[in-house]
C-alpha cells in the first residue's frame, strides 16, 4: 500500500471524527465513535469514504499505534480521537504541514562528526552549496563569457523574487557577491 495514500485517509479518517465530534459541540474525552457494521458512525463514513472493513480496521490500527486515536476494545467500536488526533485533523483541515508527525521522513541513525558540519534537511546552508556548485559549473562550462553572465543574471533574477526568497531565507544576499 502507498505510504502517501495511508497518510491521506489517515487525514481523511482523523478529519471526519473531528468534524463529527465538533458539530455538536462534544470533547475528545467524551465522544466515542463505534465503526461496528449497523452502526451510525460506519454508516457515515462508508458512505463518505467507502472503505472495505479491512482497510478501515487497518487505518483505525495505525491510528492508534501512533496515539491518534484510543481504542478502548479489540473491534471496530469505542473509539475516541486523542489530543494528538484532533491537532492532526485541525492541521489538515487549515492546511497545515504534518511534518512534526514522527515517521514524517525521519530517519534516526548515529553522526560522528571530526570538523565543521551541519545536520539539517532543507536547512539554508545544503541550498546554499547547492547554488555555489551551480554558480562554479556555470564559469566551468565551455560557454562564452555573455553566456556566463546571462546564465548567471538569469539565476540572480530568480533568487530575487519575493516568494523564492521567502522559502530559502536571505540565501540570495550571501550569493550576490559571487554573481
Amino acid at each position: 500500500m502507498d505510504a502517501e495514500k495511508i497518510q491521506s485517509d489517515i487525514d481523511l479518517l482523523l478529519t471526519y471524527m473531528n468534524d463529527d465530534m465538533e458539530s455538536f459541540g462534544g470533547t475528545i474525552n467524551a465522544v466515542y465513535f463505534s465503526f461496528v457494521v449497523g452502526q451510525s458512525d460506519r454508516a457515515a463514513i462508508d458512505a463518505k469514504l467507502n472503505w472495505s472493513e479491512d482497510y478501515l480496521c487497518k487505518i483505525i490500527n495505525i491510528c492508534n499505534s501512533r496515539s491518534l486515536l484510543k481504542k478502548n476494545t479489540d473491534g471496530l467500536g469505542d473509539i475516541r480521537l486523542t489530543e494528538e488526533g484532533q491537532s492532526r485533523a485541525i492541521s489538515v483541515k487549515h492546511g497545515k504541514n504534518r511534518s512534526y508527525e514522527l515517521g514524517g521522513g525521519m530517519q534516526i541513525a548515529t553522526l560522528n562528526v571530526h570538523g565543521p558540519a551541519q545536520v539539517g534537511n532543507g536547512n539554508v546552508q545544503n541550498i546554499h552549496n547547492v547554488f555555489n556548485q551551480l554558480l562554479q559549473k556555470i564559469e566551468e562550462s565551455g560557454a562564452t563569457n555573455e553566456e556566463k553572465e546571462e546564465a548567471k543574471s538569469r539565476l540572480a533574477k530568480f533568487l530575487e523574487h519575493p516568494l523564492v526568497g521567502s522559502i530559502v531565507g536571505g540565501l540570495t544576499g550571501s550569493l550576490s557577491g559571487l554573481m
